[in-house]
């Protein structure tokens, strides 16, 4: 009996290459360059994959597919030398023309594509496809990031790679400390190293591409997301390098906290949905003057992004993040000693000095409590408020110490506005 799902590999294979084989004749526009595959050889070439992949299974053998890849190898590099000799310099002129290398390299993804469509990786082949598609669309803008990124610049994202890759898998994972108090993980104290260099390059890549303005306030919303306390460090420190940018990187420092807010009710009502409405209004009125004043910086700092110098310094900078590694670790292993030792009648201190440190142990732990029925909604409401302000305070400390003086003045606003509202809503539901 016919197989039905055969058909569709092979025809999965046909529109890969269907489809790549447009995207190159859509590109073909330039008549001097030699294109060494269209439509229909890059159609042919997906049914080859697929063909040479089933006589490869029917004869037990890898041998007709290697074959096949061999063959088309050879074919594209006939097509080149052709290529060469016919558009020799002749008298001391260049040579004109492109022989499409890329193109080449395509027509040896679809094969492989074509490959995977007949062993039933559809999903995997149509991934394929799609970034393949991307890089081949992306030529100008790859090209022109390419030409912005320097020599200090690959040497930096090196020694990223280095202590990201090389170092985190060999340390060990595992608590030392006093009973109760085993939080010194170098495992995961190397992590949020890795991760405030991480913000770092992210950060610059922004900026690389999309330029100073979107790619700093796109990078407050992302560390936001992720860890507004690490986003504020590596602000901080890289405003001091490039100083005309404080209120952009102000800007994202505050739009960083008010994610926060909202992250962390995300959070909460996640573990915990009967906490909704209860949450609701502690952290989420924070966000919306929060917000405002985000706004009110952006529009301050896009008067004068034209008269600005967009050479920004290199994004690598570990020292300062391991030196902030170990102070989030010391706070983090006092707030752990207070809870150990003066028990749970000191929930509000711990919460305040946990908070100090990061918020996201704090909420985790109050969630968890509130789960288990051992706190009520209101010692629940006013432990995060505490932590709050305290991580406020903290983030809005980092700026004063790290960043440029002329970060400090708009960040008072952001930490007495933050402070105010969460003050308020602690005197509230006392």
């Amino acid at each position: 009996m016919l197989d039905i799902n055969l058909f569709y590999r092979l025809a999965a294979a046909i529109g890969i290459g269907l489809i790549i084989g447009l995207q190159r004749e859509h590109t073909y526009s330039d008549q001097s360059d030699r294109h060494p595959a269209g439509v229909r050889s890059f159609t042919l070439v997906g049914l080859a994959g697929a063909v040479t992949s089933m006589l490869s299974g029917l004869m037990g053998g890898p041998a007709p597919f290697v074959t096949g890849f061999v063959v088309i190898g050879l074919l594209l590099v006939a097509s080149h030398i052709s290529f060469a000799i016919a558009h020799r310099p002749q008298d001391g002129q260049p040579a004109v023309g492109s022989d499409g290398i890329t193109t080449s390299l395509a027509v040896l993804v679809v094969y492989l594509l074509g490959a995977l469509s007949w062993y039933g990786r559809l999903l995997e082949a149509c991934v394929g496809m799609v970034v393949l598609l991307l890089l081949l669309n992306a030529k100008k803008p790859l090209h022109d990031f390419a030409n912005k990124i320097s020599t200090e610049d690959i040497i930096a994202t090196v020694k990223f790679a280095v202590i990201s890759l090389m170092v985190l898998p060999f340390l060990p994972n595992r608590a030392f400390g006093p009973p109760g108090i085993e939080v010194l993980n170098p495992h995961t104290i190397w992590l949020f190293v890795v991760f405030i260099s991480g913000i770092g390059f992210v950060s610059y890549v922004l900026i690389k591409i999309i330029g100073p303005g979107k790619g700093i306030w796109l990078t407050g919303l992302f560390g936001g997301l992720a860890s507004s306390t690490a986003l504020t460090l590596n602000m901080a420190a890289r405003s001091k390098e490039n100083e005309s940018y404080a209120n952009d990187f102000t800007m994202s420092i505050v739009l960083s906290w008010a994610v926060m807010f909202a992250r962390l009710y995300l959070i909460c009502i996640f573990l915990e949905p009967k906490l909704a409405s209860v949450l609701a209004v502690p952290l989420l009125v924070p966000v919306i003057p929060t917000l405002g004043y985000a706004l009110i910086l952006k529009i301050r700092a896009g008067r004068d992004h034209t008269e600005k110098s967009s050479n920004f310094s290199n994004p690598f900078r570990l020292l300062p993040a391991i030196k902030f590694g170990l102070v989030f670790t010391a706070v983090m292993f006092i707030a752990n000693a207070v809870r150990v030792y003066l028990g749970s009648g000191a929930l509000l201190a711990c919460s305040f000095l946990g908070g100090a440190a990061e918020m996201d142990a704090v909420a985790f732990s109050l969630i968890d409590m509130s789960v288990k029925a051992t706190l009520e909604n209101r010692e629940l409401v006013l432990s995060l408020l505490l932590a709050s302000i305290a991580n406020t305070v903290t983030k809005g400390a980092l700026v004063f110490i790290l960043g440029s003086s002329a970060m400090r003045r708009p960040i008072i606003p952001a930490v007495l506005l933050i402070c105010a509202v969460a003050g308020g809503l602690l005197v509230f539901y006392l």
